[in-house]
This record gives C-alpha cells, sequence and structure tokens, in this order.
C-alpha cells in the first residue's frame, strides 16, 4: 500500500490540529515498513511558508494589542487590565515558536519514513497543464503533478491520496486522472487511516 500525502498532512501534525493522532499512525506505519508513504519535495516546502504568513498576522494582533494595552494603561479604570492582555500577547509571541519547532519535528519524521518526490522540470511542464485545464492553483497543481507522475513510473498495487483540500482536490476531473492509476482519495486523515489498517488487515482502530 502506497499512501500520498501533501502540506496539510505535515501541517496537521505540526500544528497537533483534530486529526493528528490519525497523521501519527500512518506515519508510524511507514515507519514499521507497513506502507509505503510518499510526500511531494514542494510539499515540505510549502508548509514554511503557512507558518510564517500565520506569524506575520500574530505579529500584527500582538502589535495592536501592545498599543491598547498602553492606552487602557493610561486609564485609572483599566489599570488592572495590561497583566491580563499582556499574557495574551506573550502567548501568541511563543506559540509561533513552537509552531516552528513542530514543524521541524514533523518534517523530520517523514524524512525519516517517507519516500520524496522530486520537484523537476517534468512535474512543472505538466503542473501548468493541470492549472490550465483544471482551474488549480500553482501549489495544487504542483501536488498533483507529482503525485500522478510518481503513479505512473512506479506503478503501486495499492494506493490512496491524502488531502483535507478537498475545494480543489475533491474534484470529478481530479479522481477520475487518480482513478486511472487505481488510487482512491480521502479528504479526512481519520478515515484513510481505517482504510489502510482495513487493507492491512488490522482491526483495532487507536483511540482518537
Amino acid at each position: 500500500m502506497t499512501v500520498y500525502v501533501e502540506s496539510n498532512f505535515v501541517l496537521e501534525q505540526a500544528l497537533q490540529q483534530e486529526q493528528c493522532d490519525a497523521c501519527d499512525a500512518i506515519v508510524d506505519l511507514a515507519a514499521s515498513g507497513r506502507i509505503s508513504l510518499v510526500v511531494p519535495a514542494f510539499s515540505l516546502a510549502e508548509p514554511h511558508q503557512a507558518l510564517e504568513l500565520k506569524e506575520k498576522a500574530r505579529n500584527r494582533l500582538s502589535n495592536e494589542l501592545q498599543w491598547h494595552i498602553s492606552e487602557l494603561g493610561r486609564s485609572r479604570a483599566y489599570r488592572a487590565v495590561p497583566d491580563d492582555f499582556g499574557a495574551l500577547v506573550s502567548i501568541l509571541i511563543r506559540s509561533a515558536e513552537r509552531e516552528r519547532e513542530s514543524l521541524q519535528d514533523a518534517i523530520a519524521g517523514l524524512l525519516n519514513s517517507a519516500a520524496v518526490i522530486p520537484l523537476d522540470s517534468t512535474i512543472l511542464s505538466a503542473a501548468r497543464e493541470f492549472q490550465a485545464s483544471l482551474g488549480m492553483s500553482g501549489q495544487d497543481a504542483i501536488v498533483l503533478a507529482s503525485v500522478l507522475g510518481h503513479l505512473q513510473d512506479n506503478s503501486p498495487a495499492e494506493s490512496c491520496f491524502l488531502s483535507r483540500n478537498a475545494r480543489d482536490f475533491d474534484d470529478p476531473d481530479v479522481r477520475d486522472r487518480l482513478d486511472r492509476f487505481g488510487c482512491r482519495y480521502f479528504t479526512q486523515f481519520d478515515q484513510a487511516l481505517q482504510f489502510v489498517r482495513a487493507r492491512l488487515g488490522i482491526s483495532d482502530f487507536p483511540p482518537s
């Protein structure tokens, strides 16, 4: 069983979002050799940009809060408020640092257990065609081109592609291209884990 994942799988782990346990279990299956986990190289770079944008937004919010805190502190009625808001600003700042560290850990785990699809001119050319014909963003077109290229070159007996980005990938034309290689598409990581475990003959589903 070959399992393809992309950027939002990496971020799900890094940010410890609601389906991170399923992601961790999939990585563990790959580390134990039960499945082949494959990720486009582009999908290991893209999360850095996502976190940078999130950090910039939080920095803007922190700066605005600090200005308002300073203004409130000048009023006798609100001199006790800055302590409460100061704690919130501190959380916003610390959260960005923790997320960067978690992202590095998530990527390291994937590098130890997954095969990485290199980004080359063939993939970029295919992505350009997908972007035009399927109306995809450039980023999603690169991911799709990477997955389809790997499917064509390796012809796995069983495979599935995991992405919570249903807006772009849960499309009849995209599904059709994946179906040509017998590759199933899942929008939920926990459902994908259940499918993979069933195909491996593992009956017990870990608690969420």
